[in-house]
């Protein structure tokens, strides 16, 4: 079946390389405070409770990475995929993502102060108590993920994709939700409010769900 969103909507996969070269145990540790990586294929790396001035990466793919617990002034990546890569309790206080793809992920508890993800994958992957109120995340896609009491309060996340999520106890108050496509998500106890609906697109069976939320009687 066609995709009813348009070809502006539509989110671009990430331009990696052909080849790419495997990074050293040298390549991963901060020269200056900064870790720079580009072209480069990361497996097994460990970065747990970690502290960085600038965490840079692009045209990158990396498996079974551990950052969990690290610290970040700036967080830039563009053209990056993680698959298996454990990101729990990760602080920043600015990231910057553009096509990049985590799949299988671990995201509980991330945290950023300025957020702009755009033409970002996030499937199959635990996002609970993420801390990205105030976010912007244009062409995004949150596909069978668990969002549980994620604070998105005052995000832009208008035209993203939510497909398959839980998102019960999730912070969506003052969102940006026009053309935000919530379908096949789980809605119970989402905290949000009735103008923030406005453009939504929901299936009737979370029509229902919503009603509920707002004290509506359906009889």
């Amino acid at each position: 079946m066609k995709s009813s969103r348009s070809k502006s909507q539509e989110r671009e996969e990430p331009d990696l390389p052909t080849e790419l070269e495997a990074a050293m145990a040298a390549d991963c540790t901060p020269q200056g405070g900064e870790i720079l990586l580009e072209g480069r294929q990361v497996e097994d790396a460990n970065w747990v409770d970690g502290k960085a001035g600038l965490l840079r990466l692009e045209g990158c793919v990396l498996h079974r990475v551990r950052l969990a617990g690290s610290e970040f002034g700036s967080v830039t990546w563009k053209d990056v995929r993680l698959v298996g890569c454990d990101l729990a309790n990760v602080k920043a206080h600015r990231i910057h993502l553009l096509r990049v793809e985590m799949v299988d992920c671990r995201l509980a508890g991330f945290a950023a102060r300025d957020a702009e993800w755009r033409d970002v994958l996030v499937r199959n992957s635990d996002v609970r108590f993420a801390q990205l109120q105030g976010g912007v995340f244009r062409r995004c896609e949150f596909d069978r993920s668990d969002l549980g009491e994620a604070d998105l309060r005052e995000a832009d996340l208008t035209s993203a994709v939510l497909r398959g999520c839980r998102l019960g106890r999730a912070d969506l108050r003052q969102a940006r939700l026009r053309g935000t496509d919530l379908r096949q998500s789980a809605l119970e106890e989402m905290l949000v409010g009735v103008s923030d609906l406005d453009g939504t697109i929901v299936d009737a069976a979370q029509a229902m769900v919503l009603a509920r939320l707002m004290g509506l009687e359906i009889r």
